[in-house]
């Protein structure tokens, strides 16, 4: 005579050989597991841990004309930093805000100890109050900035958009000769000049921008004190007062396709209000 088990203790039995089996499986599984070789593909890179030089860098413009989308450099360490990274900014120390203060911005790469960088947009104004910013391998390094005046008097306009991009495709010339006029005697002398400017094809919302030299000065006129006091046509005066005798700046937009620029100035711009050049 046989007895059966009772249903609860069959039941305990039947998950007890369960889960031996599947004991047996995770073990095995967890054995073979732990036979394989893990191996990961391994990516070389470089970085930067600190500056590559304390080597000061010389930036200034070139001597070719008023306006300019490029920068010179010299005194780059090729030894320590051939290969890095390298940006250099030029910008207006007068101007509070860094988006506002840039002028020029120029990239490019340590091959050389002497080198000439474009911008990929945009060009500016020379003048020897700016100053730049560089950086070689993501690190400033000390800098100096020195204004190259052109080797001859400048006159020249070009087209602009609303945005402050050359038009190309618009023509721009200085028509004629700057005239000008001197009064007075050293220390405390004025004048004034003016210029005629050709832009055929300029539309309402363009403006002409310029760079022009003021002619004529005697030989008592003291250009690094002086300064601009006015400036008809709506005229801005971007450049620096100690840039005289030479003046960059924009004209108005909707002023027509022959505009002209008259300005006045004094040869002691201290204690003058109005001074429309940038100080210094």
């Amino acid at each position: 005579m046989s007895r059966r088990l009772p249903r609860i203790r069959r039941r305990h039995a039947l998950v007890a050989v369960v889960g031996a089996l599947l004991l047996a499986l995770v073990g095995g599984s967890l054995a073979q597991a732990s036979a394989l070789t893990l191996t990961a593909r391994l990516k070389p890179f470089t970085t930067s841990q600190s500056r590559c030089t304390s080597q000061t860098v010389a930036v200034t413009n070139p001597a070719t004309s008023g306006t300019t989308s490029s920068v010179v450099l010299s005194n780059v360490d090729t030894v320590g930093c051939s290969g890095r990274a390298l940006v250099v900014t030029v910008y207006d120390p007068t101007v509070t805000t860094w988006p506002a203060a840039r002028r020029l911005e120029a990239t490019g790469t340590v091959t050389t100890a002497t080198a000439t960088l474009t911008a990929a947009t945009g060009s500016f104004t020379p003048a020897a109050g700016l100053k730049v910013h560089v950086t070689i391998g993501g690190w400033q390094v000390p800098a100096t900035w020195t204004y190259t005046p052109p080797a001859g008097p400048v006159n020249v306009c070009q087209v602009r958009n609303a945005n402050g991009t050359v038009d190309a495709t618009k023509p721009c010339s200085v028509v004629g000769a700057a005239s000008s006029n001197y009064w007075g005697t050293n220390g405390s002398g004025q004048g004034n000049f003016d210029i005629d400017f050709s832009a055929p094809g300029i539309s309402n919302s363009q403006y002409v921008s310029f760079t022009v030299t003021i002619p004529g000065a005697p030989a008592w006129w003291t250009w690094s004190t002086s300064g601009l006091t006015s400036a008809n046509n709506g005229a801005q005066v971007t450049s620096s007062c100690s840039a005289l005798p030479q003046l960059s700046g924009r004209l108005a937009a909707n002023i027509g396709a022959t505009p002209g620029l008259y300005a006045a100035f004094v040869e002691n711009r201290a204690g003058q209000s109005g001074i429309v050049c940038q100080i210094p």
